[in-house]
This record gives C-alpha cells, sequence and structure tokens, in this order.
C-alpha cells in the first residue's frame, strides 16, 4: 500500500528537509526511521528531481492507481 501521500500531508515528512532532527515525525533511536522513513523521504524527493521527471516522461512512466 502506498502510503506517501499519507507521509506527505499528515505525518508532516514531506516538509522536512533533515533526517532525525524533529524527533516527533522520525526519531534517531528506532530502526523505523533509518529503514523505512528515510527511503519513503528520498522517494518523495524524486518526484521533485528534474532529471528523474525527465527520464519517466522519456520512458512514459505513468503513476499507479490507489
Amino acid at each position: 500500500r502506498d502510503r506517501t501521500e499519507f507521509a506527505r500531508e499528515q505525518a508532516g515528512v514531506g516538509l522536512c528537509n533533515i533526517t532525525k532532527c524533529c524527533t516527533e515525525v522520525c526519531p534517531e533511536h528506532i530502526h523505523i526511521t533509518d529503514n523505512g522513513i528515510i527511503p519513503l523521504k528520498e522517494r518523495m524527493a524524486d518526484g521533485f528531481d528534474p532529471i528523474v521527471w525527465l527520464v519517466r516522461k522519456i520512458r512514459g512512466y505513468k503513476k499507479a492507481a490507489p
């Protein structure tokens, strides 16, 4: 299940630019931060990367239906 919208909107990860700075969203002493939250933030950031956007445009990448 895709949880990027929840993480971006309700959990506040979309506004974060420094990992492990805010203990409310991504506390530094739990493994889910390193194994789950950080990769999720990287995937969300890829959506705003102009090079990734161009590659997806060329390859014809379509967003998966919810």
